[in-house]
């Protein structure tokens, strides 16, 4: 029998309990979503844009049906995502409480939030995902002029072209930081997952990071592998990008005001 003391011994240990269980489930829905969707962009290395359109349409059966969507990718995002923040908020309070009252209350959240790889790159891929979800997810969807609704068949590879070729430096900054942080956050909380199957219940991610040391995938002094890891993931989809970024684009006059219209509605995009 379990002894009483490991136990949640009140209601705040055991929502904390229940937000790491709910942010280790959704896990691995978004890891699948990912490595369907970033396998596009790798493709691009083998053959062009119009491999990378035609993996992309296949992989679109998974992730963008009226169910796939909503409770493979966009479920998991949001449980994965609200779990995380609600979690944070309540390790972080107390010690927000507990501070100097001689500073002010950004100071001491600041103070009391972790400078961990993992919490950090869960703050960037936070603020730039929406922008990527909404310049090609929703934005797309549109029906005024010029965009008049770009549906799944014409919305391909050639749009992300559109975009690094047109507005090469800002796209660039955005799919790079987008994809290396979302990778290495991957990455980082693979090694966190790993060492769940004893009760973290208010450990820091460095304390997990320390207990999952001694684990074979990941042994003693592992940042390291980790960091080739994260290179050996994030290069392939750059290098891809990089080859639609050099391929030629073939669009219709008509079709390349769509395109330009659904980036212009993005604040990213709006400034020339």
């Amino acid at each position: 029998m379990a002894d009483a003391s490991s136990r949640p011994r009140s209601y705040r240990q055991r929502l904390l309990l229940l937000l790491t269980q709910s942010s280790h489930i959704s896990a691995p829905f978004i890891t699948t979503f990912l490595l369907i969707h970033l396998s596009a962009p790798v493709m691009a290395n083998v053959g062009g844009s119009s491999l990378s359109s035609q993996v992309m349409l296949l992989g679109r059966e998974y992730y963008q049906t009226t169910l796939g969507e909503t409770y493979l990718v966009l479920g998991p995002l949001a449980v994965h995502a609200l779990s995380g923040i609600i979690r944070r908020t309540l390790i972080i309070y107390p010690k927000v409480k507990s501070s100097s009252n001689s500073s002010t209350i950004l100071q001491r959240i600041r103070r009391a939030l972790p400078a961990t790889t993992l919490c950090l790159t869960a703050y960037t891929v936070l603020l730039i995902l929406p922008i990527h979800f909404g310049t090609h997810r929703l934005l797309p969807t549109t029906t005024t002029p010029p965009v008049l609704s770009l549906g799944p068949s014409e919305l391909d590879y050639s749009f992300v072209q559109y975009g690094l070729q047109r507005w090469p430096v800002r796209t660039w900054a955005m799919y790079t930081v987008l994809v290396g942080a979302t990778i290495t956050h991957a990455v980082e909380g693979l090694r966190i997952l790993m060492s769940s199957r004893s009760d973290l219940v208010g450990v820091s991610e460095q304390a997990a990071a320390d207990k999952s040391s001694s684990n074979s995938f990941f042994p003693t002094n592992s940042r390291i592998r980790r960091r080739l890891l994260v290179a050996i993931l994030t290069l392939p989809v750059l290098s891809g990008l990089y080859v639609l970024y050099e391929d030629p684009l073939y669009v219709f006059t008509d079709m390349g005001r769509r395109l330009e219209g659904v980036y212009q509605l993005s604040w990213i995009y709006s400034t020339q």
